[in-house]
Parts: C-alpha cells; sequence; structure tokens
C-alpha cells in the first residue's frame, strides 16, 4: 500500500491523466480512431531532446559553468541577475524543467555557501518565472511549444514572430523586479569546479543538435531517435536509465483523454463556445486548472487559431502552482532542501506569479 501511495506523491500528474483517461475509455469505447490519438512525432522528439541533455547533464557541464560564472561575487544583486537569467536563456535550449532541474540544486547550494539562504526562495521563485518566460521564445523551450510547433506545422519564423513579443516583455518585467532587489554583500564562493570529460560533451551536444534538427524537420525524427539511442547505449546507458518516461507517459495518457473528451457532444459544444469567444484568455485560465501542457493539448482540437492557443498556454504558465510543471518541479527541489519554508515559498510564488500573468495577459490582449 506504501509504494503505490509515494508513487502518487512522486507523479500526480501522470496518475491524474492515466485516471483521467481510462475513465474516458468507458465514455467513449476504443475503436480505430484511438490510432490517430497519440502523437509519436512529440513523444520521440521529447525523447531526443531529453536524453542527449540529460546526458549533458551527468557530464556536469552546466554545474562547472554555474561555478565559474559566480566566482568572484561580492554582492548579492549580480548573483541574483547571474541566476535568474541563465535559467533565462538556458530554458530557451533545454526546456524548462531540464533547466531548472539543472539549475535550481546549484543556487540552493550557492546561496547556501554565501551565507544568503533567507533569499533562496525568492531566487527560485525568479528562477521558475525566468524559465517559463525563456522556454516559451523556442519549439524545444517547453513541452507544449514542442507539440504545438509539430501539430499546426509552424515554420521558425512564424513561430519565433508569435513568440518573441511575449518573450521580450516578460525578460523586461524580470529585469524591474531584480533591479529593485536590495544589495547584500556575500562571501567568496568556493565551490570547487567539476572536471569535464570533453568528448562526452561534444557527443552529447551533437546529439542534442540532431535532436532539434528533427525537430524542425531538417532530418526524419525516426532516424534521429534511432541514432540518439544506439549512440547513448553505446556511450553510457545509465543516462537512458534515467531519462523521465514517466513524462512521455503522461503525454501518452493525456492524448488519449483529450482525443476521447472531443468526442464527448457537450464538451465539444462548451469548449468551441467558450474557444471562439477568447482563444488566448480560454487556454490561460484553463492553464491554471489542468496544467498548460493538457491544456495545450486538449484546446488544440477545438481551433485553428495556433497563434492565439500558443500565446494563451504560455501566459497560463504563470498563475498557480500547477500551470507548469516547471513550477512543481522548483518547488519539489526547494522543499526538500527546505521543508520549514514551504509556506513561505508559495506565498512568494503565487504573489509574483499573479502579478507576471496579469501584466502578460493585458500585454498580449494589447498585441492580439
Amino acid at each position: 500500500m506504501k509504494q503505490p501511495i509515494l508513487f502518487i506523491q512522486k507523479e500526480p500528474v501522470l496518475t491524474a491523466a492515466s485516471i483521467l483517461s481510462l475513465i474516458s475509455v468507458f465514455l467513449v469505447p476504443p475503436d480505430s480512431a484511438y490510432l490517430n490519438y497519440i502523437d509519436f512525432k512529440t513523444l520521440l522528439c521529447l525523447f531526443c531532446l531529453m536524453t542527449s541533455l540529460k546526458g549533458i547533464e551527468r557530464e556536469g557541464l552546466l554545474n562547472a559553468v554555474s561555478i565559474k560564472l559566480s566566482s568572484g561575487m561580492k554582492d548579492l544583486k549580480p548573483l541574483i541577475f547571474l541566476l535568474v537569467f541563465t535559467s533565462f536563456f538556458a530554458s530557451m535550449f533545454m526546456t524548462n524543467d531540464v533547466a531548472l532541474i539543472a539549475l535550481v540544486p546549484i543556487t540552493l547550494s550557492v546561496l547556501s555557501l554565501c551565507g544568503q539562504e533567507r533569499h533562496t526562495a525568492l531566487v527560485v521563485v525568479l528562477q521558475t518565472i525566468a524559465a517559463n518566460i525563456g522556454s516559451s521564445l523556442t519549439p524545444i523551450g517547453n513541452p507544449q511549444n514542442l507539440y504545438l510547433f509539430t501539430r499546426y506545422e509552424f515554420s521558425l519564423p512564424s513561430f519565433l514572430k508569435v513568440t518573441f513579443p511575449f518573450v521580450l516583455f516578460g525578460g523586461i518585467l524580470l529585469l524591474l523586479v531584480c533591479f529593485f532587489i536590495p544589495r547584500y554583500p556575500i562571501s567568496q564562493e568556493t565551490t570547487t569546479v567539476p572536471v569535464i570529460r570533453k568528448k562526452q560533451v561534444l557527443v552529447y551536444g551533437a546529439m542534442f543538435l540532431l535532436a532539434v534538427a528533427a525537430v524542425l524537420r531538417l532530418i526524419p525524427y525516426q532516424a534521429a531517435a534511432l541514432i540518439i539511442l544506439a549512440v547513448t547505449a553505446y556511450l553510457d546507458r545509465r543516462t537512458l536509465y534515467q531519462v523521465d518516461y514517466f513524462l512521455l507517459l503522461t503525454f501518452a495518457a493525456i492524448f488519449i483523454f483529450v482525443g476521447n473528451l472531443a468526442r464527448i457532444d457537450w464538451v465539444f459544444q462548451t469548449v468551441s463556445g467558450l474557444i471562439r469567444k477568447d482563444t488566448m484568455i480560454t487556454a490561460a485560465l484553463l492553464s491554471q486548472f489542468i496544467s498548460n501542457v493538457p491544456a495545450a493539448v486538449m484546446l488544440s482540437g477545438f481551433t485553428a487559431n495556433a497563434p492565439s492557443l500558443l500565446t494563451g498556454v504560455n501566459v497560463g504558465g504563470m498563475g498557480t502552482l500547477i500551470a507548469s510543471m516547471a513550477s512543481v518541479i522548483s518547488y519539489k527541489l526547494f522543499a526538500a532542501a527546505y521543508p520549514k519554508k514551504t509556506l513561505s515559498f508559495l506565498g512568494i510564488f503565487t504573489v509574483l506569479n499573479l502579478v507576471f500573468l496579469i501584466a502578460l495577459l493585458l500585454f498580449e490582449a494589447v498585441l492580439l
């Protein structure tokens, strides 16, 4: 009994998605249409990205870079700028959840060694917001972008035309927030830089570029998946063991649930009515309750207005803790280190995220 409870606590989204997909099977009995539910290209491209980035993470490159950048800092404000905007830019190319998994532990360690633990919640919250905004720029920045990029067959220029204004405005807001943080003296960072195996990093970097090429439809995604699987198995099969396969299963369950949901008449009519009134607002609000990835998958079956849907689910990553899975990851990492400060984290998180959500919604409403 203990093991299932632990699994549910660790994978609440997968559990919920699985239960919902199972319920939907009783409402819409399996038939040939089920074969069209699952977007295998999205799943394989996500596998390619996660595998190559896991290899880079295991080699300690991000850790080494962050420690090098933070060495010599004598004031908290530039350190916060560094940590927040490293998250902002890194998430554009390695997904928001992967960036936070790599960078938040470094932040916890650096602030502790610098004697600035009291500011950890604020910095991690700002990093999370930065990752959710920065990742919105590129097709590979987050799962919903990857899905919508392939689902609507965006070209890269047309995709960036939609996402760039949002990311630019969000980045400016982050700069303003960081600017008003007071200055505090910090002690010298003394963490030892890990040894990097250059050959392995170069190979994983090449695989990452291969995965990006598959996302951009420059090469067949099936070929990229086979190459990355084979090379990783040869290089270090332990990397394959650490890929988040539960995320892939979560996507598969969501595809089944959403596919069935769209075939239920009253659901179809209700969502169709809402999304006809305002696609962006519907997507942003729905994301607050079911997370922006399921919202993107679900609403893509109801609208051809790809730019508004793309904007809505990315704006919708701000707000509640469950609006973005990356936010849940940050919370879990912080809670593991500071279990008695979770309420403080949630308070700061909620206030700042609501400010960013409202500001970005107003900005996009004017822009669209």
